[in-house]
């Protein structure tokens, strides 16, 4: 999800859906940027990089997450995993196209 405050946020909930930023920053740095974009999703700290190696997303040699979209659903099972070719604001998704990949895992699709 962009970071654009909470307008969006609010649409992913109507979906009955939780989104969560993930990265190998340390806590203080998430809130220093959260409240700078101000993002009113939650931030997860994944500092050794485990979570986001599980899903494949994680650059080692660089410390980093590449920019990525995992939806899973309610029953914990990943349905949906798009990585980006950069970080770049051209390359993100848009709120639409996430919110129908949500609408597909939701419906069983």
């Amino acid at each position: 999800m962009q970071a654009s405050g909470s307008d969006n946020y609010d649409k992913f909930q109507a979906e009955n859906t939780e989104v969560l930023g993930v990265s190998a920053n340390a806590p203080f740095s998430q809130k220093a940027f959260a409240d700078f974009a101000k993002i009113n999703y939650p931030l997860l700290s994944d500092r050794d990089g485990k979570l986001m190696t599980a899903f494949g997303v994680y650059d080692q040699e660089r410390r980093l997450a590449k920019r990525s979209y995992v939806i899973i659903d309610k029953e914990g099972v990943v349905r949906y995993v798009n990585i980006r070719p950069t970080n770049t604001e051209k390359d993100l998704l848009s709120t639409e196209t996430l919110l129908n990949e949500v609408k597909k895992v939701n419906r069983g699709g």
